[in-house]
């Protein structure tokens, strides 16, 4: 009997084969969702995909603080969980809070609290925080008080804006929906609706509910992927990301919505990969992950967790 791919393996090689993707040409886009196993390039992934190994490593010993955070130094400071002859980018937001931590070794205050600080950038490696809470809470965990400044707390190690925490918060309800075993149209419904009651009870981010007000229509799948304006805040990459899945029926027609949105983004295909590789369970994912450079790597840190017990 064929053991069943782990879901935590299954999104960090669809995160890294669509970080990948981002460095490809569009032919060469193309021939990878035709026909992954004649496919001849190397995929290369970069620092989305190494900060969620980062983040899984720390987890799956269970949740400190600044075990994550340290687990972060390791990567920015030492290329820890980084393939080799690769090139990491660390953006802006990201680089200041690791400065922050290597100066005041205070987790509560490394992250940024400034509106630049709600950024697109925080949304992937929070992928594996909301697997981990679904595992450890359940489908509930919007119920518990502790489940959510978890979530909270490692976001906003790097990005503490109030509007970013509320992106993530809704994303990772909509996947715990999906780990459920909700329809994508039911997940980003049911996701959403949990997320807009709970924030609406917390002042402190109250205010930031009028940016996912578009996502909360009943019509936003069918809207122009024209009318989604990426600006680099998170809540209009999370409205793409979402779009792109809602208008899927497969892997790669996921894939194919993720690009609409424009080459230059990375964040949203990178996303898309990994939760589509999760919903869709496609063969696809697996055979191009044969071509990811250091694949070692990610199944060695995405299978310990699995021994360990925090993940699926």
């Amino acid at each position: 009997m064929v053991k069943k791919q782990a879901t935590i393996e299954l999104l960090m090689f669809g995160m890294a084969v669509g970080e990948s993707m981002t460095q490809l040409s569009n032919s060469q886009q193309d021939e990878l969702l035709q026909d992954p196993i004649q496919f001849t390039e190397e995929l290369s992934w970069g620092s989305q995909t190494s900060l969620s190994l980062t983040t899984i490593a720390s987890l799956s010993r269970g949740y400190q603080l600044t075990d994550v955070m340290n687990h972060f130094q390791n990567w920015y400071k030492r290329r820890q969980f980084v393939p080799e002859n690769t090139v990491q980018h660390v953006d802006a937001i990201t680089k200041k809070a690791m400065d922050n931590y290597t100066k005041n070794r205070d987790t509560l205050a490394s992250g940024v609290l400034e509106d630049i600080a709600d950024s697109e950038n925080i949304l992937v490696r929070m992928l594996p925080v909301a697997l981990y809470l679904h595992h450890e809470y359940g489908v509930s965990f919007i119920n518990d008080e502790t489940a959510m400044l978890t979530l909270h707390r490692i976001a906003g190690l790097t990005h503490n804006d109030e509007g970013a925490l509320v992106s993530v918060g809704m994303l990772s309800l909509i996947i715990s929906q999906i780990l459920d075993g909700q329809s994508l149209r039911d997940a980003v419904e049911n996701g959403l609706a949990f997320g807009f009651e709970y924030y609406s009870r917390h002042k402190v981010f109250e205010s930031e509910l009028i940016a996912f007000e578009e996502l909360n229509l009943p019509d936003f799948a069918n809207i122009p992927v024209n009318h989604i304006k990426l600006d680099g805040r998170s809540a209009s990459t999370l409205e793409a990301i979402i779009w792109s899945l809602l208008n899927s029926n497969s892997y790669v027609q996921a894939m194919q919505n993720a690009f609409l949105h424009g080459h230059a983004n990375s964040i949203i295909p990178t996303a898309v990969s990994a939760i589509a590789a999760v919903f869709y369970d496609d063969d696809l994912v697996l055979q191009a992950s044969q071509h990811l450079i250091s694949r070692k790597l990610i199944v060695s840190v995405t299978r310990q967790a699995e021994r360990l017990g925090r993940f699926n």
